[in-house]
C-alpha cells in the first residue's frame, strides 16, 4: 500500500502540491483525473522521488515504511513504476544492457549476457517485439506505441506491484492504443494495482479502477467510486 500524508510539494519553488493526503491500496485500481497543471503526474513524480519535487511538507509511506527521504532507486525496489507520459530517448545505453542493468539490480545479482538472453527473449516473444531492438540505443528512433511497448516489457521483467500509467494514450493512433491498453490489461491482477494518470478516459475502457482521485491547482478535491468517472465523461470538469 501506499499512503500520503498531507505532503506539499514543490518544484523550484513553486507549489504544485499542496496537503494532499490519499492511500492506494494493494489489489485495487485507481484513477487520477484532472485537467492539465491539477498535480496528477506531480504527484507520481513525487512518489517516485523524482529530485526536482522537493517535499516540503508531509511522508510517503509504503507499506507502512517511510521511503520521504529515499531515493528514487530505492523506492523502486520496493515495487513501484512510472509508465512516463513522454518516454525519454537516451543515446549510447543499448536496451539490451539498459534491460539486463534494472533486471540484476533488483534481483541484487549480476545478469550474464547468456542467462539474460533466455530471460528476456520468451518476453519479447509474448509481446510481439522484434529482437533486434534489443541491439538499438534506448528508444532512440523508436515510434511511440514501440516505446510503450517497451515499458511494457519493463513491467513484466520487473514486476511491480504498483504501477502508474501517465497519460500513456498520449501520442498513440487508435490501433496503437488498444494494443498497448490490452496488453497493460493483460498484466491486470490482485497482486497489482493500476494508478491511471488521465484527462481522458479511453484507457478506462481496457483496465477497470475501483477508486477515482480528483485533484484541482494541486489540491486533492474529491474522492469517489469509479462511478464519479461517468459523470466526469457526460458533465466535463465543471460537474465537479
Amino acid at each position: 500500500m501506499i499512503e500520503l500524508k498531507n505532503i506539499s510539494v514543490e518544484v523550484e519553488g513553486k507549489r504544485v502540491l499542496s496537503d494532499v493526503s490519499l492511500k492506494f491500496e494493494s489489489g485495487k485500481n485507481y484513477c487520477l483525473l484532472g485537467k492539465n497543471g491539477s498535480g496528477k503526474s506531480s504527484l507520481a513524480l513525487s512518489v517516485m522521488g523524482h529530485p526536482s519535487y522537493q517535499l516540503v511538507w508531509g511522508d510517503i509511506f509504503i507499506d507502512g515504511e517511510n521511503v520521504s527521504e529515499m531515493s528514487p532507486d530505492e523506492r523502486a525496489q520496493k515495487g513501484i513504476f512510472l509508465a512516463f507520459q513522454t518516454i525519454p530517448e537516451i543515446a549510447g545505453v543499448k536496451l539490451f544492457e539498459f534491460l539486463r542493468t534494472i533486471y540484476s539490480t533488483k534481483h541484487g545479482k549480476q545478469e550474464s549476457f547468456l542467462s539474460f538472453k533466455r530471460i528476456i527473449e520468451p518476453l519479447l516473444v509474448e509481446l510481439g517485439i522484434d529482437k533486434e531492438f534489443l541491439r538499438r540505443d534506448l528508444n532512440v528512433g523508436f515510434s511511440w506505441g514501440e516505446k510503450r511497448k517497451i515499458e511494457i516489457l519493463q513491467i513484466k521483467l520487473l514486476q511491480p506491484r504498483t504501477i502508474f500509467l501517465d497519460e500513456v494514450d498520449s501520442g498513440l493512433d487508435v490501433d496503437a492504443f488498444k494494443s498497448v491498453a490490452q496488453m497493460m490489461n493483460a498484466y491486470n491482477s490482485p497482486e497489482n494495482s493500476f494508478i491511471v494518470i488521465t484527462h481522458y478516459f479511453s484507457i478506462l475502457d481496457f483496465i477497470p479502477v475501483d477508486w477515482v482521485f480528483v485533484l484541482q491547482e494541486g489540491k486533492l478535491v474529491k474522492e469517489w467510486l469509479v462511478d464519479l468517472v461517468h459523470s466526469v465523461k457526460e458533465s466535463g470538469f465543471s460537474a465537479l
